[in-house]
Formats: C-alpha cells, sequence, structure tokens
C-alpha cells in the first residue's frame, strides 16, 4: 500500500492511518436488563499504551449475539479495504465511522471517507 496522509478519527483522537496495527472486536456484555453495552472496534495504534475504541453502535438484547458479533466482525473487516481505498487517493484522505441515519436496520452504515485536499 502506498504511503499516503491517511487520517483515522477514533474516538475523540485522529491517528494516521499507517499507525494503526491491529484491529479487534469487542463487547456486547449485557450489565443488567436496561443496559447492553455495544461491541467496540480496539485498534492498536503505534504510539498508545492501550487500544483506541470506537464505538460500533452494534448492540443485542441477548438475542441473536452471534449475529450482532458478525455484524460488528464484518465492520472492523470493512475499515482495512476503506484504509486501502483511502491510502489511493493521491491527496490523502480522513476516514470515519459513518452515521447510523443512513441504515434502516439501525447498525452504522460503515465508514465514511473524506478526500483531503
Amino acid at each position: 500500500m502506498a504511503k499516503r496522509d491517511v487520517w483515522v478519527r477514533v474516538g475523540n483522537e485522529l491517528v494516521r492511518g499507517d499507525n494503526i496495527v491491529g484491529i479487534t472486536v469487542n463487547g456486547g456484555h449485557s450489565f443488567n436488563q436496561s443496559y447492553k453495552e455495544s461491541y467496540k472496534l480496539l485498534m492498536k495504534v503505534t504510539g498508545h499504551r492501550d487500544p483506541l475504541a470506537v464505538d460500533s453502535g452494534i448492540s443485542c438484547d441477548g438475542t441473536g449475539e452471534d449475529e450482532c458479533r458478525k455484524q460488528a466482525t464484518a465492520l472492523a473487516d470493512s475499515f482495512v479495504n476503506t484504509l486501502a481505498q483511502a491510502a489511493a487517493f493521491p491527496t490523502g484522505a480522513l476516514i470515519r465511522l459513518g452515521s447510523d441515519t443512513d441504515n434502516e436496520g439501525g447498525g452504522s452504515s460503515g465508514w465514511d471517507i473524506t478526500v483531503l485536499g
């Protein structure tokens, strides 16, 4: 992958895409009947001791947890594809998790790329 200025919004931080060295899916735990934790995408970033978290917005009510985990894993996989696409832009890009307003299913619509320059 060519080296480009690709920036990624991870929680409250902007990090360079080439500093992200890993991504895992975590969460979906129930703390009580009224609160369900959504799945988090944990990104291991060079220079950060602990992984940085992106809230996927995907949570389950206890039924269909396998399907929810699959959705969160697919979102993590699509991040890798989005990062590769963004690296192809000659002027660089910004990647951030898209809003869920575009998706009828209530989950996230995926990743948004903004071309820089």
